[in-house]
């Protein structure tokens, strides 16, 4: 396949064609998130199809590839030192085999898969923590707790400026 022309309209990448949408999840394990309605049920809000919306990680992590090409608005994205850490917390897990999407649902920042989220549930809730940050005791229980309650692995993450790597810290609570 070509390389694909996507579009950017205020700051989003929309894929609106479904081989490029099978193409960048088969060769660059980039999901998105469908964002059109559906047209047999416009009015239901569970099933969703195209355009398919590439999160700012994404597209960062696929035009670095040199994969994609951009048509449209001017993408420019990390635009502060936050997002930078974002970017490199998320380029970090996909070099490591992971799916990746969002974890606003479950209270993280992303969410890890082992395989296809089509195919598998998600492993772990991934949350960005800064270096130095201290974790209150009832947040840390809340954070454990949530976990366990959904079957997945919390993973708190912060990134160590002297050795320019990110650190990982499991939580898993289990029973006794």
């Amino acid at each position: 396949m070509e390389k694909p022309r996507l579009h950017c309209v205020n700051d989003k990448v929309l894929v609106t064609n479904a081989d490029t949408v099978l193409y960048l999840r088969k060769q660059h394990r980039i999901v998105g998130s469908l964002e059109g309605t559906h047209p047999a049920n416009p009015l239901q809000n569970h099933y969703f199809g195209l355009p398919l919306i590439l999160s700012p990680e994404e597209t960062t992590l696929l035009l670095e590839q040199d994969a994609i090409e951009l048509e449209g608005d001017q993408f420019e994205w990390p635009r502060s030192e936050q997002e930078l850490l974002q970017y490199k917390l998320f380029k970090d897990f996909h070099s490591r085999g992971f799916y990746i999407t969002r974890g606003i649902k479950f209270g993280g920042d992303y969410l890890l898969y082992p395989g296809d989220p089509m195919r598998y549930h998600s492993s772990h809730i991934v949350t960005l923590m800064n270096h130095n940050q201290t974790i209150p005791s009832q947040q840390l229980i809340a954070l454990g707790r949530l976990c366990t309650a959904v079957k997945k692995t919390r993973l708190l993450s912060t990134w160590d400026p002297r050795t320019n790597q990110f650190t990982h810290v499991s939580l898993n609570w289990s029973g006794f």
